[in-house]
């Protein structure tokens, strides 16, 4: 633990109240502050997520490792989301470091223990040139999973809050926003949820930045995660998140999707909704023709969330009243749908993955979850091509009352 040092560990891991690896938390105590605390964005909180209202394998209830899968990681304490001022920071790989070559230590907070492997190796001795002159204070923003817009959308954009405490603290002047670039999609999808939560502000210039390039900072601004032990999020921060961006949303003359969409509804009180997935994007739903059918006849409409604008997202998912879909970063967008929206989530038998259920558990939404048989073939378990029994889910609407 000697090469971490933690932004502020006794505000954000109390003796008496932290869940984290013990050993490595008294060392961070014992280490003292890495940052200068600005300003608490989210509180920190407690967290008991309730088991899936439906988890079903292929055609069977779950089996025991299935329910443990998700019992296993649904109680425990969260810190809160500190607004920090880092002096002689280094970015690199999204990884945080402070201090000079030869004795950098890296911030915890941007390499904890379940992102590690995401980083590859660590580079202390890493010569790092001089991030370009920006116009007044510098926030970063970007995380290990910021390269896919799921986890950007809610475990990034809320960071976003930090700008409020900043133009207070920086009246009049342009505050910078450092993201890692990744390919042209994502760069294109961040950028433009960025400047719908500015809405009109023109005072934050964006600038991407090389994650491969170490950058060194002279002071730089950032907020500790919004997400916790690789699972839960802060409900405080999706909050903040839904209230925003639907905020902007309501201002803006909708595309045309969304009142045709609206027009379909046939008297229900909000759109019920399919969320299908590129098929170059891998995960797919093989038989699609039978499962399509059976929701087209019960009023689903079939999007793809990566034809939208972010906008459109945000007010198709606002407006829904039941959503199922393929398991993907399309699907987090049910943090802008209301509390009470059944979810539905498909997917492989391989990927048998909480996250989600993590969201529909912070926004008050019922979560349910059919896995089905999954393809063989050489992919990682995550990306296997899948079919879903269409008696489970006809039964599984049904039981829903989403006739």
């Amino acid at each position: 633990m000697t090469a971490y040092v933690s932004c502020a560990p006794r505000a954000l891991y109390p003796a008496d109240g932290s869940v984290d690896l013990p050993a490595e938390i008294a060392a961070l105590r014992a280490g003292g502050d890495g940052a200068e605390v600005l300003d608490v964005l989210y509180p920190s909180w407690r967290y008991r997520w309730p088991m899936p209202e439906t988890l079903r394998l292929r055609d069977a209830p779950a089996p025991p490792a299935m329910l443990a899968r998700f019992a296993e990681d649904g109680i425990g304490a969260a810190p809160p989301a500190l607004l920090v001022r880092l002096e002689d920071a280094t970015i690199l790989r999204n990884v945080l470091y402070v201090g000079a070559a030869g004795g950098r230590r890296f911030v915890y907070e941007s390499h904890r223990p379940e992102e590690r492997a995401l980083s590859g190796p660590l580079a202390p001795e890493a010569e790092a040139q001089d991030m370009p002159p920006a116009p007044g204070p510098c926030l970063y923003v970007g995380n290990q999973g910021s390269f896919n817009y799921g986890h950007w959308l809610c475990e990034d954009l809320p960071r976003l809050a930090a700008l409020d405490v900043l133009r207070a603290r920086h009246p009049g002047e342009t505050i910078t926003l450092l993201l890692p670039r990744h390919d042209w999609h994502n760069n294109r999808m961040r950028e433009r949820s960025v400047r719908l939560w500015l809405g009109r502000a023109r005072d934050v210039a964006l600038r991407f930045i090389d994650p491969e390039t170490a950058y060194r900072v002279p002071r730089l601004h950032w907020v500790s995660p919004v997400r916790h032990a690789g699972l839960a999020k802060s409900p405080e921060a999706l909050a903040r998140l839904d209230a925003v961006l639907r905020q902007r949303v309501g201002r803006l003359r909708p595309a045309t999707l969304v009142p045709r969409l609206l027009a379909r509804q046939r008297g229900r009180r909000g759109l019920r909704l399919f969320v299908d997935r590129n098929r170059l994007r891998q995960r797919d739903l093989l038989n699609r023709d039978a499962i399509l059918p059976l929701l087209r006849a019960r009023g689903f409409a079939v999007i793809d969330t990566e034809r939208l604008e972010v906008a459109d997202q945000v007010a198709l998912f606002a407006a829904a009243e039941a959503v199922v879909g393929i398991k993907g970063a399309g699907l987090v967008n049910t943090v802008f749908s209301p509390a009470g929206t059944p979810v539905v989530h498909l997917a492989p038998e391989t990927f048998q993955d909480p996250y989600y259920r993590d969201i529909a558990a912070a926004r008050g939404q019922p979560y349910h979850a059919l896995y089905g048989a999954a393809a063989p073939g050489a992919r990682r378990d995550h990306l296997r091509d899948f079919r879903i029994d269409p008696e489970d889910l006809t039964a599984l609407l049904d039981r829903m009352d989403v006739r």
